[in-house]
């Protein structure tokens, strides 16, 4: 559900665990956490999505890693998102 600004809630405290996974985030991915601490907020869709991106960027999809990648920017750019 969207907040009055039309954003979804992200949380702001995370635990150590969360924490850890967010540097790997930042490491691995960039540094704008907003997906992040948005999928964060239920635990189940965070754990979902990042096993999802461990098997499409990890190599184990069978898919290859620049047809993902052109997938991903042409998903972007229909959503309009700047990722």
């Amino acid at each position: 559900m969207a907040n009055d600004l039309g954003h979804l809630p992200k949380l702001e405290n995370l635990d150590q665990e969360n924490s850890e996974r967010l540097e790997t985030w930042y490491a691995k991915a960039y540094q704008d956490d907003n997906l992040f601490r948005t999928l964060a907020t239920d635990e189940l869709t965070l754990d979902m999505f990042l096993d999802w991106v461990a098997v499409m960027y990890g190599g184990s999809s069978g898919l290859d890693r620049h047809m993902v990648e052109l997938c991903r920017i042409r998903m972007a750019n229909i959503n309009e998102c700047f990722h």
